[in-house]
């Protein structure tokens, strides 16, 4: 049996994957020579052979970790090299594929087109690319998105026949990923180059997509990819939303019809892994192979090795994301060994998957699926399984000549191990043949759940949950840094999750497979399904208002992250002292502390154990602590202003001198295509993650930019309290973020100009505030305020002269902060008529920053109003590449004109002002 410890000398992997670990993140800081590393990795292998045969096993230790750290810098390095010369890549970064200029390419299908709710994505493998009339012969792997905007487009779309091995010549616009340069921002490019592709893309119309013919492609792919199809529209025949949605996601891999409200109600409850293929599910088909885990020592070798080739074609049809392969991996091991679903697994095992794992990718080390498949598994083999088999142990006991004494723990622990695990029928059957008899006194609970046969189900129900709770604890640092959640209600809610995911997947799987057969027997099995479901989705919904069930947390960055590095230690202490324990074996310096109950005596733990446990607990609380919620920034005493990229759209966070915060604006996406329906945000794989918005899919522009930019810079502060949020008017790229603003952040009062009437989005965002308790103010003409020592005069809307009001343009909040001998103009969306408005009536305009308006389009900033606020820094709040035209070449020039500081949030980053009230102080996010 292997044993769930983690002694040094039986877990031999542990220590080679972390040097190998070491070596990857090495050649991430330090770019020595390829030669080098060989060099490198060949002396430590001659070193570690010569002492091994010399009998000196610490140096050729010690040498064999430095070759698999060298090792590591030069898988590393290999890796990015040829990440670095794809030719797709180099002809991006050298301009001669410019996002604004579409190229015609000529490529194969990696494999069938995605579907999505109006929409359809492929992976095209490049064989060429025609530039001004130039064919230039470029390899790579390129992710584009179909829209199919109306009827007629899917119906061109479907006269293509394109399926895997299609080859196609497509016009389309590329690019890299889009990114955000905010403290906080996700990099999507980095997921881009992950997941192996080198540029993204949106297809205009499916006309300009031509089938060519078709490429030789591997048969058993075709047979895999087509099947995984089969199922996809299997379960949309059978199955209705959003269960349909969710099965697609839990059997085959394909999120994009997954339910919002189902994936927000699972991400609260902290059990929104269940979603994402991993460990659980293919354990789940594993179990279902091997005919239950009684029977599986007792297979032969060709059925295991059946199941092993049914569960690797299985993670390739889904696409090997790092959980699949990973459990994939380790089932694999399980069963040569053959060692699957014995009682305990062993840490080295783990290690082996991610050993072998990461020295053919060594980039999955930055994955968060990886990371937090490997964790939680870690922590599942390190806490969990040793606190179940130290309670077995105790539970039961009986004396031995290896087991004379009864266990040293305290009572309440024997009597919880007695009522878990002692049988009491078995012990009295065994009595009536044994030639000596006795009685032990064993905890009441145990003879009354025995009688019951409540013993097994209360036994699992505890193991899930300390399962939980190790997952939980193990995953924690990563699940804030990622994701920015923390649900201890998972604890409890996963108890319930693993079983219906069960039923869920079986009825599911029984209702498309029974449905064609018989349409009653299918529909009983879909209503099954749909019920295991809203229990699934819904479990959240009692815990909903209870405080700390599941709540946002602020996370670090830079530096600061070394604080999740170092959670680990007393994570790491706190196993070691579990496996160290021993309640069977009583030591000989031990002093009984007396008869506690009914003659189980309990033996005090030696002095350097109870320090370790002091100091291992307290430790564990302070990480857990220091994890979950880092310290507010101290205020500094300056007004300072960060202007957020969230690409075309505005938003601002204003800390003022005493540390009060104001959010203006939270960004957006104007949907040109408004009845284009989209899906919801996802985590990663395990639960990660990414809480939907990290993980953003590279070419739909549906993505919460509330979620994943300016929540996550927020919190990149250590926030998690906004005092005001304003929104300057009603139109998406201002309001569209402020509603994950507001289900993220406690909100102190939520400020507007005119509330329009009929405007969607505005009632929802008024609605959600009113929900939450929120008060709310409204601003015009002429109301001057002071905040901290900042007065903030509000020069713009007039009160609405008549109704139903509007809020657009023209009706943006303008407010002009003033602290000491410095101001500050945030002049919102207004354009050439509101700006001359302004300038007539004769306010002070006169602003050492302008947040320029309308993000410097055409229709604003006129000569006159850039002279009456004569700034000497100019701000403009767009994307990099604006499909709007965005700023305008003229607008611009006429603030250089005056010789005015020029910035750009899509080009600079996040631009920091900060004042003391006598100079201004201007930063930005990106240096160059």
């Amino acid at each position: 049996m292997i044993s769930s410890s983690f002694s040094v000398c039986r877990q031999p992997f542990l220590y080679l994957v972390l040097a190998l670990v070491a070596g990857i993140l090495a050649d991430v800081g330090a770019t020595p020579a390829r030669w080098s590393e060989a060099a490198l990795a060949m002396v430590a292998i001659a070193l570690s052979i010569g002492f091994m045969i010399l009998g000196r096993d610490r140096p050729a230790s010690f040498a064999i970790l430095v070759a698999f750290f060298a090792a590591g810098l030069l898988l590393s390095k290999i890796e990015r090299a040829g990440a670095a010369n794809s030719p797709l890549k180099i002809l991006s970064e050298s301009g001669l594929i410019k996002p604004e200029a579409p190229v015609e390419l000529v490529g194969v299908l990696a494999r069938p087109p995605e579907p999505a709710p109006d929409a359809y994505y492929l992976e095209i493998g490049v064989e060429s690319i025609r530039l001004n009339a130039e064919v230039l012969y470029a390899a790579g792997l390129v992710h584009l998105m179909a829209p199919l905007v109306d009827d007629l487009a899917k119906r061109e779309f479907d006269s293509l026949s394109l399926d895997y091995g299609a080859r196609v010549r497509v016009l389309v616009r590329l690019e890299r990923a889009r990114n955000y340069s905010n403290p906080g921002s996700p990099d999507f490019n980095e997921l881009l180059e992950r997941r192996g592709y080198q540029l993204t893309g949106s297809i205009k119309s499916p006309l300009l997509i031509e089938r060519l013919g078709d490429a030789p492609v591997n048969p058993i792919l075709a047979a895999l990819f087509s099947f995984r199809l089969r199922v996809i529209r299997a379960i949309d025949g059978n199955l209705r939303p959003p269960v349909s949605g969710t099965l697609k996601a839990m059997l085959m891999d394909s999120r994009y019809f997954l339910d919002r409200e189902t994936a927000e109600r699972l991400r609260e409850g902290g059990t929104f892994h269940i979603i994402s293929i991993s460990g659980m599910h293919v354990g789940i088909i594993a179990v279902v192979l091997l005919g239950g885990i009684s029977r599986t020592r007792r297979r032969g070798r060709l059925w295991v090795s059946l199941v092993m080739l049914v569960l690797w074609a299985y993670a390739v049809m889904v696409g090997l994301a790092p959980p699949v392969t990973r459990a994939t991996t380790m089932i694999s091991i399980g069963l040569i060994g053959p060692l699957l679903f014995r009682r305990a697994a062993s840490i080295n095992t783990v290690a082996l998957a991610a050993f072998v794992m990461l020295a053919l990718n060594p980039a999955l080390v930055a994955d968060p699926g990886f990371q937090l498949s490997f964790v939680a598994v870690a922590g599942i083999v390190t806490l969990a399984l040793p606190v179940t088999d130290k309670l077995r142990s105790i539970g039961e006991w009986r004396p031995s000549s290896r087991t004379p004494h009864p266990p040293t723990c305290s009572r309440a622990m024997r009597l919880l191990a007695e009522a878990l695990f002692w049988d009491e029928r078995g012990f009295k059957e065994e009595m009536r043949q044994a030639p000596v008899n006795f009685r032990l006194e064993k905890a009441w609970a145990a003879r009354v759940l025995g009688r019951l046969r409540m013993q097994a189900i209360v036994r699992s129900s505890l193991f899930l949950m300390v399962t939980s709770m190790a997952i939980q604890l193990s995953t924690l640092p990563l699940t804030v840094f990622y994701f920015n959640r923390v649900a201890p209600v998972g604890v409890l809610l996963n108890l319930a999750a693993g079983v219906l995911t069960a039923v869920l997947m079986a009825a599911g799987t029984l209702a498309i497979t029974v449905g064609a057969l018989s349409h009653w027997l299918g529909s009983m099995l879909g209503s099954v399904a749909a019920g295991a479901h809203f229990a699934l989705a819904n479990a959240v919904i009692p815990f909903s208002d209870l405080p700390f069930a599941s709540f946002r947390a602020a996370h670090y960055e830079g530096r600061q992250a070394v604080v999740y590095a170092l959670y680990f230690i007393p994570l790491a202490l706190l196993a070691v002292l579990i496996d160290a324990w021993r309640p069977l074996d009583r030591k000989s310096t031990a002093v009984a502390s007396g008869q506690e109950g009914k003659g189980t005596p309990h033996v005090s733990p030696g002095p350097h154990r109870r320090v370790a446990q002091w100091l291992c607990v307290s430790s564990l609380v302070i990480s857990v602590v220091a994890v979950v919620h880092p310290m507010a920034p101290r205020a500094n005493g300056k007004l300072t202003i960060h202007f957020l990229d969230v690409g075309q759209g505005d938003s601002a966070l204003i800390v003022f001198p005493r540390g009060s915060t104001m959010l203006v604006d939270g960004g957006g996406e104007i949907d040109l295509n408004p009845n284009r329906k989209h899906a919801a945000p996802l985590e990663g794989p395990d639960g990660a993650p990414m809480e939907g918005e990290r993980e953003r899919d590279f070419s739909d522009r549906s993505f919460a930019i509330g979620e994943a930019i300016v929540s996550r810079f927020l919190w990149s502060t250590h926030r998690t309290r906004v005092d005001y949020l304003l929104a300057t008017h009603a139109h998406a790229d201002h309001i569209g973020g402020l509603s994950q603003v507001a289900d993220n952040f406690t909100v102190g009062e939520a400020i507007f100009g005119h509330f329009p009437t009929g405007n969607l989005e505005f009632d929802r965002l008024v609605d959600k505030f009113a929900r939450r308790r929120v008060p709310l103010a409204e601003v015009s003409t002429g109301e001057s305020f002071e905040l901290e020592g900042v007065r903030i005069d509000v020069l713009w809307p007039p009160r609405p002269s008549h109704l139903p009001a509007t809020s657009g343009n023209n009706d943006s909040v303008v407010l002009r902060l003033v602290f000491g001998s410095v101001a500050v103009l945030l002049a919102g969306d207004i354009e050439q008529q509101a700006e001359e408005d302004l300038v007539r009536s004769g306010i002070d305009l006169r602003a050492d920053v302008l947040k320029v308006s309308h993000h410097g389009s055409k229709t604003s900033s006129t000569e006159a109003f850039i002279d009456a606020v004569s700034p000497s820094c100019a701000v403009f709040s767009v994307g990099e590449r604006s499909r709007f035209g965005h700023p305008s070449p003229e607008v611009v020039e006429r603030y250089v004109a005056r010789g005015t500081n020029v910035l750009q949030t899509g080009r600079n980053g996040t631009i920091t002002i900060e004042t003391n009230g006598a100079t201004v102080g201007v930063t930005t996010y990106r240096k160059e």
